[in-house]
């Protein structure tokens, strides 16, 4: 829930960069930082030059689940 709220006045090109990113994510999960190196499966990334998304893998469920969201702004 918190990426949503962090979502919320992001401007239009930032949301469209977030969102493409995260379509490249759903088909190469592992394409991206590890955050915690004795967890590999909670990532970040950049998007589009706009902030960095936090997000959890799930392999077994083929899943990514965003949990935070930083922008410039």
């Amino acid at each position: 829930m918190a990426a949503l709220a962090e979502m919320k006045g992001l401007p239009t090109k930032a949301l469209d960069a977030l969102v493409s990113r995260t379509v490249e994510l759903i088909e190469e999960p592992w394409d991206a930082r590890v955050l915690y190196m004795d967890q590999p499966e909670f990532r970040h990334t950049t998007f589009g030059g706009f902030g960095i998304m936090y997000f959890k893998v799930d392999e077994a469920t083929e899943l990514i689940t965003i949990f935070n969201v930083t922008w410039v702004g």
